[in-house]
């Protein structure tokens, strides 16, 4: 296993050249960093998983396919954007380091799955809610998230993906429209319980 110092030097060396996803990358750290506070998650594991989660963004797809199972290279042709997180797990867990929940979180950080572990959660939220992207449905899961409303900010961000795709005419991964009707009952749940 890599120390946090060897993996931000590997990632920093990665992105040079695209100095603003490296700066993105920083955005995810410090927000998956707070929150795995807030959420008593192990914060190395958190920073890991954050610094690996776009490592593949910039590399052939024929050379992540030949990181990848053939399921998972038949699923990522379908859809092109599963590319770089199922490229950067794989990397993670063939030359960084092997603990599962990471693997899992930075597989899964582009619009999660049903069962996420707590720290799937985290970097799939500190993905879109870091302090550098500007967009105003970004903006707003940013301020939920401040605001202690973690399902909320996964349920809002989730939906929004999936209308921009059917937008921009791609169509969603099933698994999108499943985790957004997870965390939709997830918030209701929660109000349910407040107001008990």
């Amino acid at each position: 296993m890599l120390s946090l110092d060897e993996i931000e030097n590997l990632v920093k060396n990665k992105f040079v050249g695209h100095m603003d996803r490296y700066v993105h990358t920083l955005g995810v750290v410090k927000m998956a960093t707070y929150l795995a506070e807030q959420h008593t998650i192990d914060p190395v594991k958190a920073k890991t998983a954050a610094y690996m989660h776009d490592f593949c963004k910039y590399d052939s797809l024929e050379y992540i396919e030949t990181l990848l199972t053939p399921l998972e290279i038949e699923e990522c042709r379908k859809y092109p954007v599963l590319y770089h997180s199922y490229g950067s797990a794989s990397y993670y867990k063939k030359y960084i380091g092997e603990d599962e929940d990471i693997y899992q979180a930075i597989r899964n950080h582009v619009f999660g799955r049903i069962g996420m572990s707590r720290l799937e959660e985290i970097i799939l939220i500190s993905d879109y809610t870091e302090e550098n992207r500007q967009y105003p449905d970004c903006i707003y899961c940013r301020k939920m998230v401040l605001e202690n409303q973690f399902f909320e900010a996964i349920y809002q961000s989730t939906k929004k993906t999936i209308e921009f795709l059917n937008k921009s005419g791609c169509k969603p991964h099933p698994l999108q429209e499943e985790v957004l009707m997870h965390y939709e009952r997830m918030c209701k749940h929660a109000i349910n319980r407040d107001n008990l």
